[in-house]
C-alpha cells in the first residue's frame, strides 16, 4: 500500500460513498440519498477511509462497538481497481486495533469469507446465522 493514509475524521461526502458503493456493485449511485448516508456515517463510532493521490475515495470501513463485548463490521469496501493492494487489510486492522480485547464480528458475503479468515478471523464451532428484518418506514 503506497501513498495511502488511513483517515478517521469522517470528512467524506455522501456522494463519494454512493459512488464507492456503486463501484463494487451494491446498486447504483442514484439508489442512495445523501441524508441516509450521512445518518449512517454519524451513527458509526468507528469509520476509517483512504483516498488515492487524486483524492478519490478508494476504501471505507465502518463498525459499531460497545467497547466491551462486541464490535460489528458494518461495511468494508475497496474500489475494485484498488483491491489486492492491502487497503482492505489496513482498514480492517484499524478497526481491530481500535477494539483491542473486544470480539470483532463480520458477516461477509460467501465469496469474501477467505479475506477475513486469512486475517485471523475464524468460523465459530457453533455456526451462526444472519437474520434481518427491515421495519417499514
Amino acid at each position: 500500500m503506497t501513498d495511502i493514509t488511513i483517515k478517521t475524521d469522517k470528512n467524506i461526502a455522501a456522494d463519494e460513498v454512493a459512488n464507492l458503493l456503486a463501484s463494487v456493485g451494491w446498486g447504483k449511485e442514484s439508489d442512495y440519498d445523501a441524508a441516509t448516508i450521512e445518518r449512517s456515517m454519524a451513527a458509526y463510532p468507528i469509520i476509517a477511509y483512504c483516498r488515492n493521490a487524486d483524492g478519490l475515495l478508494i476504501g471505507y470501513v465502518s463498525a459499531f462497538t460497545d467497547g466491551a463485548f462486541s464490535t460489528f463490521i458494518g461495511e468494508l469496501i475497496v474500489r475494485p481497481d484498488f483491491q489486492r493492494r492491502g487497503i482492505g487489510s489496513a482498514l480492517l486492522a484499524h478497526v481491530v486495533d481500535q477494539c483491542r480485547g473486544v470480539p470483532v464480528y463480520a458477516t461477509p458475503f460467501q465469496d469474501t469469507e477467505e479475506f477475513f479468515l486469512e486475517r485471523g478471523f475464524r468460523i465459530p464451532k457453533r455456526l451462526m446465522s444472519v437474520v434481518s428484518m427491515r421495519n417499514s418506514a
